[in-house]
């Protein structure tokens, strides 16, 4: 059953303070001591107490033994004491910073140093704080801190401290997530699957509505919420409050510095980023979150806004290594310091398509009380569509100068780290630069910041510079002016010898031509820019010479310039990228009621420098802690005050003082009307104004003061103040050079002839409002208000201005020790950041307050049930519900201190319920309800049982026949089963015996016919083999005649052979002997005559083989030319194939873009049909209608034209009179006033200057005769008086002329808008009435023209109003 907070109901302030669980700790949660020298008689839970310690706050400890001096009843005996016994956890030395003083961390657990004697004179009402501790005195450990049994600031120390040692950095305090800084990163406790579930819990899921409405409306206490406290819970409860009640929703991240802050808020920016996505309609595309670009691409939330979906979510993540880029530095207590405060607004729209919307249903979640309205509440899907950044305060100051352990902005170092070649594109020289190069930079240990290096940060930032659209030269524009910023530092001042050491002279004259060639200006122009200033006195101009001190001041305060206007370029840059259209200044489409439906609103995240105190405290120390103290201011008035003025309303006494962190004076002090601040501007704008009289007469002024800390030990320009974190004690030594941030004129012209785009551009706009500065206003109130102070003032009013406006939620970070270790507590630090975050005083707080409270009707009509008499309903709601709780809680009233105390209250319009007593109604209506529900259970269940009884003994009679019918169809399937059975086996008895006849048959059919083909086969292999035979023989013959042939050719040439060889030998043997001369040469003829024959035959042979080798040649060549030409031919094709391929791809390309192009054409074009087709439709019914309306109106508006517009005419003539002589009076009237006004002001002014110019004699004389002149100090003191009091008068007087100013011109206003608003109602009533009698015309003249949408009436316009022109009017489907 949930329980209601005291916000839920009446629609109050949502109070994030504590409650208890049991109503009895309140008076138990301290130790009373019962018994007389010992503790027998005490529980053993109540043994374990804390004491004070001066070097850890709290110790455990443990009751041995009492005085017996006292009795258990509370009392003020000066003598009581207890011995207790230290309690050290087993981890002491590992998690616990211990002091060099502190002896605990050598002590070992049997040491009888853990012995003390505690005084209880020493404790409030001389008790001790109980610890939360089981049956076995174990120490409990709670994730809210409501859940705690006994609450007080010991608990909550040793709670946190467990929770930080356990790995757990949030805590819950009632509505305030505890963040403490864990010096660590843990990915699982910051995971996709983390955000998912945190986001399915508080918004998506249904069965969680009980914690969305907890989160919304407080209905249920937070000590009944089951999930693990984190960041994610606030960001949740941000965003259901901004999608449900279309309220802008801020988070206010504080602490000290080095709290984690900035990490904070980039946590909540990535859950705020994304969290639409773990809604189930994107379930299966975005489940993991946006860990790769391909599931960020399938991201559509359909805005069509210029920032849209994944890009939008994409550039939100990127915006941080940009500003931690430019903005964060390494400073004592954190490598990642903010140094300059940052308010991001991330901007919602609501999707219009595929809306999913979760309704809370009444019956899971228990009744609503309040208005009818949220009863069935929606949580509309809201899409991220753009964000703004605004900064505060750089810390400018930190480019030129910083600490030896400290780095100034990551950005110089980034750059020095760059690539070489990214380098050496800014400027020759740059890509071997170094630390030790820049004077600004200096030579830093620390190259790594948050496990990247330098250079892996600038790839980084490059990278997120670019998503902002910032490359190429624009880029290279940004780059080179820091160049030019780190090269302002190496300039170089002496003395100038020429003119006797009075001048300076710049004599790096390496450095100048680098510094040269980046700015693109000449050396004589930077030489007299640095070293000279132009001086105007009595309307003459002369030169002044500036010392080298000065020249290098100047040098730095237009380096200081250039890098804040690098900062500002990159802000305005990122917002025109990420702006939604809705805000952007330069869109010129027209609002419709569906954007405007659409854009929900925004969240504000507030990353703002925390709270700073060091050895030497300088101008931007007084600045931080100022505007911490107006957050702080902000956070007492939204938890604490609010809280406070509503029971005062409702009639309710707390004991409670809220003065107590309150911080309003501290403000007063600092921004008041003779605040520090204003002090500090009046010392700017006087010629010999200094920090040492500015010091001066801030202590004189606020002598009286608890909060301006001044001790003798103070040099003259030092002062203290006591902020809500401790006293701080400033160094004012350049206070006032600081506040003035005027560049000269000299300087800024200068800049303006730079060749940097980036730098040009913004100092030529710097010169035009200085120079239009000058021109309008008067030199001292210019002065005064471009001051540093002054512009920061203004700034952070607007802030504190924007944060009221929104429903606010705060993260209060605390930093657990001062070395940065993890899972170490240093328990001095952490108690001093809960009491300055009112952690403690909430505590404190929520012992007086109510934590539920309900109107009366809602009592009345929620427990009446449990009234066991019978009331007068005709008595009013207030009257019956006190008779109730009368009842209810009669004999229910404790003895506390003194009194008798209710466990309610009744107010003007609510009840207010102690912890505790809601909580019992709630468990007694649950206990009747119960019982009631019991009965009707019973009869319930009586009428169920009955009708299922009757349902059961039809279906049994239905099932007992359809049994008897499936037992006869089964038997009846059984015997046709059967019956085909035996028909099977006789018809397989008769088909086997027709197979076996059939097999017989074939069987003899085969041997049949292999019988009757054996004869004829035998046969006619015979014959095959005997035409084999015949074939062969006759072959032998034929193949016979040609070997004789060929046998007798060879034996031939054999015989030839033979005779030849004879012949020859005959010839050559010359002899004789058997044969004659005639003889032999017969023989000769005859070989002659065969050689002949075969010479001639070889010759034809070698005639036919040279033909053959000719051709050949001669193909051979043809085919080498066709191979030629084909080589040719291939090498051309090639050519011609690339080229075709490429122009293939190109067409491909072009095809493919065709494609794309014609689909978005097609769909627009379907688009615009539907649309023309609805256009059409609306049209015609409009046409239909106003066609109805103008037969049925159209005499009477033609006879109330002629009679209003005889009427109009008269009026305005009579107004413009009265108008004209309206605006003669009230001129002269201001006239009058503006001049008695810059009299008062002109005297008023001269008396204050007198007044501090006697101040300052006064001051002389004092110092020079301080024994002597008595008398002359009471003369001094009463002439100050004397002015005081004329100055007062002069301001009374000027103060009421200036509200008879106001009046006239308000009652002037008020004139004017009367007399134009009813002309403007004039001429709307002649152009509506024109408009309808023309339209009539035009109707009867030609109906097709309604639908055009333009008609023309020259002559009844002429006739109505005399124009000699014939005016068109176009007539708007929706204006009728």
């Amino acid at each position: 059953m949930p329980f209601e907070s005291p916000s839920s109901l009446g629609g109050g302030v949502i109070t994030p303070l504590l409650t208890r669980n049991d109503h009895t700790s309140k008076n138990t949660s301290k130790f009373s001591v019962t018994s007389n020298k010992s503790t027998q008689s005490l529980p053993e839970h109540r043994k374990y107490v804390f004491v004070h310690d001066k070097f850890y706050s709290w110790l455990p400890a443990k009751v041995l033994s009492t005085s017996s001096s006292f009795s258990s009843v509370a009392h003020d005996d000066a003598t009581a004491t207890v011995t207790v016994r230290l309690l050290l956890p087993s981890d002491w030395k590992e998690v616990t910073h211990h002091p060099p003083e502190s002896t605990l961390a050598r002590l070992s657990s049997n040491n009888d140093s853990l012995m003390r004697t505690i005084n209880l004179k020493d404790y409030s009402d001389f008790h001790l704080p109980f610890q939360n501790v089981d049956v076995n005195g174990i120490m409990d450990e709670q994730a809210d801190i409501a859940n705690l049994k006994y609450v007080h600031e010991a608990s909550v120390l040793y709670n946190l401290r467990e929770r930080h040692k356990r790995g757990l950095p949030y805590t819950r305090v009632g509505a305030i997530i505890v963040a403490m800084n864990p010096f660590q990163w843990s990915a699982d406790s910051y995971s996709s699957e983390k955000q998912i579930f945190y986001a399915n819990e508080l918004i998506w899921k249904e069965n969680s509505t009980v914690n969305r409405r907890s989160s919304l409306m407080q209905l249920k206490d937070s000590n009944r919420i089951s999930y693990e406290p984190h960041i994610y819970e606030t960001s949740s409860h941000a965003y259901c409050g901004l999608a449900l009640e279309k309220k802008d929703q801020a988070i206010m991240v504080s602490g000290e510095s080095g709290a984690g802050k900035t990490e904070a808020v980039k946590i909540i920016m990535k859950y705020l980023a994304t969290v639409q996505t773990a809604h189930p309609s994107f379930s299966h595309s975005l489940k993991k979150g946006l860990e790769t670009k391909s599931d960020e691409k399938k991201i559509s939330t359909k805005n069509d806004d210029d920032c849209d979906g994944l890009e939008v979510v994409s550039k939100v993540l990127q915006s941080n290594p940009i500003f931690e880029a430019f903005g964060n530095a390494k400073s004592e207590r954190n490598d990642n310091s903010s140094r300059f405060g940052r308010l991001t607004k991330l901007h919602f729209t609501k999707v219009q398509k595929g809306d999913v919307e979760l309704v809370i249903n009444e019956e899971e979640s228990g009744p609503i009380y309040g208005s009818d309205d949220t009863k069935n509440s929606i949580v509309p899907v809201c899409s991220l569509s753009g964000s703004s950044f605004e900064i505060f305060l750089l810390e400018k100051a930190r480019v030129v100068a910083h600490s030896k352990s400290e780095r100034t902005f990551h950005i110089f170092y980034q750059l020095l780290a760059a690539p070489s070649a990214f380098k050496k594109n800014l400027f020759e020289g740059f890509d071997n630069a170094t630390r030790d190069s820049f004077r600004y930079v200096g030579d830093v240990d620390t190259d790594t910041i948050e496990g990247m290096t330098d250079a892996e940060h600038f790839e980084q930032t490059k990278s997120a510079l670019e998503t902002f659209g910032i490359i190429g030269e624009e880029l290279h524009s940004l780059m080179k002016a820091v160049c030019i910023v780190l090269q302002l530092g190496n300039l170089t001042f002496e003395p100038d010898p020429s003119i006797d050491g009075e001048g300076a002279l710049l004599v790096a004259d390496d450095e100048l031509e680098k510094l040269i060639s980046l700015m693109g200006i000449g050396n004589e122009e930077i030489q007299n820019a640095m070293t000279t200033r132009l001086v105007k006195a009595r309307g003459e101009e002369f030169v002044a010479r500036l010392t080298p001190a000065q020249s290098r001041d100047s040098c730095d305060a237009l380096a200081k310039e250039i890098y804040s206007q690098v900062v500002n370029v990159l802000v305005r840059k990122m917002n025109k990228r990420m702006q939604p259209s809705h805000l952007r200044e330069d869109t010129d489409q027209v609002k419709d009621e569906k954007s405007d439906e659409k854009n929900i609103g925004s969240i504000s995240l507030l990353d703002l420098f925390g709270f700073e105190t060091f050895e030497k405290n300088s101008f931007e120390q007084l600045c931080i802690n100022y505007a911490n103290e107006h957050l702080q201011n902000r956070y007492v008035l939204d938890n604490f005050q609010s809280v406070k003025d509503e029971y005062e309303l409702e009639g309710i006494d707390i004991d409670f003082d809220c003065s107590t962190i309150n911080n309003s004076e501290i403000l007063n002090l600092v921004e008041g009307r003779m605040g520090l601040i204003s002090i500090m501007n009046e010392e700017c704008t006087r010629p010999r104004g200094n920090s040492t009289s500015f010091v001066y007469k801030a202590k004189m002024i606020h002598k009286d003061s608890d909060y301006l800390v001044s001790k003798k030990l103070h040099r003259p320009w030092e002062f203290g103040v006591r902020h809500f974190a401790g006293v701080v004690t400033y160094d004012a030594t350049d206070f006032v050079e600081r506040n003035t941030d005027q560049l000269p004129l000299d300087l800024l012209e200068c800049a303006t002839k730079c060749t940097n785009s980036l730098v040009s551009t913004q100092f030529d706009a710097l010169l035009v409002e200085r120079q239009c500065l000058m021109k309008n206003t008067r030199r001292k109130q210019g002065a005064m208000s471009t001051t540093i102070c002054s512009k920061f003032r203004k700034r952070l009013a607007g802030l504190i201005e924007h944060i009221s406006a929104t429903k606010t939620r705060y993260v209060r970070c605390i930093k657990p020790n001062e070395n940065r270790k993890p899972r170490v507590t240093d328990h001095m630090v952490t108690m001093r950041q809960l009491g300055s975050a009112g952690i403690v005083t909430a505590i404190n707080m929520s012992k007086n307050i109510f934590p539920n409270q309900l109107p009366y009707d809602v009592v009345w009509d929620r427990f009446q049930c449990l009234s066991q008499t019978d009331t007068n309903n005709q008595l009013e709601y207030k009257e019956k519900t006190t008779l109730l709780l009368a009842e209810l809680f009669k004999n229910s009233e404790r003895f506390v201190k003194g009194q008798y105390t209710a466990p309610y209250m009744c107010g003007k319009h609510k009840v207010f319920f102690r912890s505790g007593a809601l909580e019992k109604l709630e468990l007694d209506r649950s206990s009747i309800r119960s019982v009631s529900v019991s009965k009707l259970n019973n009869y319930a269940k009586t009428v169920v049982y009955r009708y299922r009884f009757r349902v059961m003994r039809r279906s049994v009679i239905k099932l007992q026949a359809v049994w008897r019918f499936q037992i006869v169809q089964r038997n009846y399937r059984e015997r046709l089963k059967a019956a085909a059975i035996v028909y099977c086996w006789m018809k397989r008895l008769l088909m086997r015996t027709k197979r076996r006849k059939l097999r017989e048959n074939k069987a003899s059919i085969k041997i049949q016919s292999t019988w009757r083909g054996f004869n004829p086969q035998k046969k006619f292999r015979q014959q095959k083999k005997a035409a084999a035979m015949v074939q062969r023989t006759l072959k032998k013959r034929r193949d016979r005649q040609h070997f004789h042939c060929a046998f007798a050719e060879v034996v031939e040439a054999a015989r030839k052979q033979k005779q030849m060889k004879s012949l020859l030998h005959k010839l050559s043997s010359r002899e004789y002997p058997n044969t004659s001369k005639d003889e032999l040469l017969v023989e000769c003829q005859l070989m002659i005559s065969y050689l002949g024959e075969q010479l001639h035959l070889q010759r034809a042979k070698t005639s036919d083989v040279q033909t053959g080798m000719a051709n050949t040649k001669r193909t051979v060549e043809s085919l080498q030319s066709h191979n030629d030409a084909l080589e040719a031919e291939k090498k051309a094709s090639k050519i011609t194939s690339s080229q075709q391929t490429k122009k293939i791809l190109a067409l491909e390309e072009h095809i493919k873009g065709q494609e794309v192009s014609l689909l978005d054409l097609k769909k627009s074009n379907n688009h615009l049909q539907q649309k023309q087709t609805m256009a059409d439709e609306n049209h015609k019914n409009e046409c239909i209608e106003m066609r109805e309306l103008l037969v049925s109106q159209k005499e009477e508006f033609k006879a109330e034209l002629i009679k209003e517009r005889e009427k109009h005419a008269a009026e305005v003539i009579q107004l413009q009179s009265s108008m004209r002589l309206a605006k003669e009076e009230s001129e002269k009237g201001i006239s009058d006033l503006q001049r008695a006004l810059e009299e008062a002001e002109e005297l008023h002014e001269e008396d204050f200057n007198k007044m501090l110019l006697v101040i300052e004699e006064g001051k002389v004389k004092e110092e020079e005769l301080e024994l002597t002149n008595e008398s002359l100090t009471t003369e001094k003191k009463d002439l100050q008086s004397e002015l005081q009091s004329s100055k007062k008068a002069e301001s009374d007087e000027v103060v009421a002329f200036s509200g008879e100013l106001e009046k006239l011109r308000g009652d002037v206003k008020a004139k004017e808008g009367t007399i134009d608003s009813l002309q403007l109602q004039i001429q709307s009533l002649q152009e509506d009435k024109i408009s309808v009698v023309d339209r009539e015309l035009a109707i009867e003249k030609q109906d097709e023209k309604i639908c055009c949408g333009s008609w023309n009436i020259p002559h009844f316009f002429r006739r109505c109003s005399g124009l000699s022109a014939s005016p068109k009017f176009t007539w708007v489907g929706s204006s009728t």
